[in-house]
């Protein structure tokens, strides 16, 4: 019941009734008061910088600027006039996209010749209005758990990206992400499902294993979200998910477009670009004058490293390229066997899906600038997540946005010609991403796989050397560590420290977060 207070009229000496507000009621006003203010603050900021942006992109402000940042477009203009909009995936070998990429670039062209606009200006407007419900998801989330960070790093970050992000089609598969992870927080209202909790739960599963493998048939990436599903029936089943949704669209568009995986042969022959970490140590060398090399002819859609001549530089690059694959290959099978000893948690899905991403980008052999949006997504995602692990490697990818839009398009003709201090800042840029990744993973596996790196089982069995009594030795030493640790950390949930409980479902480990609180990780370090 409301509090009621008394007090004496000076009038007419009556008195009159006040009713003064718990203290529980004015805590939830006042909180209510200062979440509206955020996210007015929150909105105003992204319409101001957008609106630059846009007018940038769209050439009507600094118009030599903006039409550096959007050069794609003018290629996807032309695959949509000549080849997309009948039904043709375009014969050229800078085609290294999945199918589903190709309705994308042809609704602007729609667009052209229904109502006339400009297909520059309708491209746009996809991008800032993709950009804009990725913003809103963000926010959303961000009122109901209450932690900011997440939208201010996209808010902000896009903006020290430049705008490059509404000239490349990358915001679109980054949408699909953060759709998919906001559904599997729970972070959008329930208005995709009905009738129990748990029917809620599978319905929102489906649809993210669905909106990753739509991301998946935009641009390769999104499928990386997988690393972020438990081991249990509920993770196999949204992974299940993914991979029908990939297979089916592309074979849902087969029926309209031929040459459907052309991109699979051509994104096969790229080679080492000039930004990547692969590459930008042969610019370096032509600058110091110790390699011999050409850094300003288009292969494949890109700046490439091609060996002047043959010889002993031809003989590294090449081998440098197959380093380069191998050390991918590695970095992921090196994330496979993190996902198979790891412990679960919500947190993990937006986690494991950003490392995955900081190895895919770092290793490959090619790096562009736009591929820092996909970073740019999943982090402020991560960063919803008050237990997160990757606040460390967010703030250095933030670092390198900045650092990105110096070299493109500020100063990309002078890193062609291999000028020292563009050379230098992408050196930098690729080192920051180097230990974004490194800490990345290292955190990553810290806060969710318990024991050493090689576990004692499968260290005695690699060694081959291991006799029944050092197994007798090894088993009661790893099983006494535990008690100890139950010990010095008890815990109320028991289940929550073994790796097959707290993997079992995915709807279980969202569901703590409904109601605003955050799953705390189980550390034994």
């Amino acid at each position: 019941m409301p509090l009621v207070r008394r007090t004496a009229s000076a009038d007419d000496g009556s008195s009159r009734v006040q009713h003064a507000v718990p203290t529980g009621e004015k805590k939830a006003q006042m909180k209510l008061s200062l979440t509206k203010r955020r996210v007015i603050t929150a909105l105003a900021v992204w319409f101001v910088t957008r609106a630059v942006l846009y007018l940038i992109a769209t050439e009507h402000f600094m118009s030599t600027y903006g039409k550096e940042s959007v050069g794609d477009v003018s290629t996807y203009l032309k695959w949509a006039q000549d080849s997309l909009y009948y039904g043709h995936i375009p014969h050229d070998t800078e085609w290294q996209y999945p199918p589903l990429l190709a309705p994308i670039l042809v609704f602007p062209e729609w667009l052209s010749h229904t109502f006339g606009i400009h297909y520059l200006t309708g491209f746009t407007a996809m991008t800032f209005l993709a950009d804009c419900v990725i913003t809103t998801m963000l926010i959303w989330t961000a009122t109901r758990r209450d932690t900011w960070a997440g939208p201010w790093y996209w808010i902000l970050g896009v903006p020290l990206l430049g705008p490059i992000v509404y000239g490349r089609y990358d915001v679109f598969p980054a949408l699909c992400v953060v759709f998919a992870l906001a559904l599997l927080g729970k972070g959008l209202p329930l208005v995709m499902a009905d009738g129990s909790k748990g029917r809620q739960l599978n319905n929102r599963r489906w649809v993210a294993g669905v909106l990753i493998g739509f991301g998946t048939a935009i641009k390769i990436w999104p499928g990386l979200a997988v690393f972020g599903m438990p081991r249990g029936k509920k993770g196999w089943q949204t992974i299940a998910t993914v991979a029908a949704s990939v297979v089916g669209t592309i074979a849902t568009l087969s029926f309209f477009f031929s040459g459907t995986l052309s991109f699979i042969s051509n994104q096969g022959g790229r080679g080492l670009e000039i930004e990547s970490i692969w590459g930008i140590p042969f610019v370096l060398g032509k600058r110091l004058h110790l390699e011999h090399v050409i850094t300003n002819r288009v292969v494949y859609g890109s700046y490439q490293i091609v060996p002047d001549g043959h010889g002993l530089i031809s003989f590294v690059v090449s081998a440098t390229y197959y380093v380069a694959l191998l050390s991918l290959a590695g970095g992921f099978a090196l994330m496979g066997y993190w996902w198979w000893r790891k412990t679960w948690r919500p947190a993990v899905m937006a986690d494991a899906t950003f490392v995955g991403t900081l190895v895919m980008i770092t290793l490959s052999r090619v790096i562009s600038p736009q591929y820092l949006i996909w970073l740019l997504a999943v982090a402020g995602f991560c960063l919803l997540y008050k237990d997160t692990t990757q606040r460390r490697s967010s703030l250095l990818v933030l670092i390198c946005l900045p650092l990105t839009q110096w070299e493109f398009p500020i100063a990309f003709q002078q890193l062609l010609h291999a000028h020292l201090v563009p050379v230098l800042v992408v050196c930098l840029r690729d080192l920051l991403l180097v230990l974004a990744t490194y800490f990345g993973f290292r955190d990553l596996w810290v806060s969710t796989v318990d024991g050493p790196f090689v576990p004692p089982r499968l260290r005695a069995l690699i060694s081959r050397g291991g006799s029944s009594a050092d197994k007798a030795v090894t088993e009661p030493a790893v099983s006494t560590t535990v008690v100890a640790q139950s010990e010095a950390e008890p815990e109320p949930e028991p289940a929550v420290s073994t790796t097959s409980a707290s993997e079992a479902e995915v709807g279980e480990g969202v569901e703590a977060d409904e109601v605003g609180v955050e799953a705390e990780p189980v550390r034994k370090w």
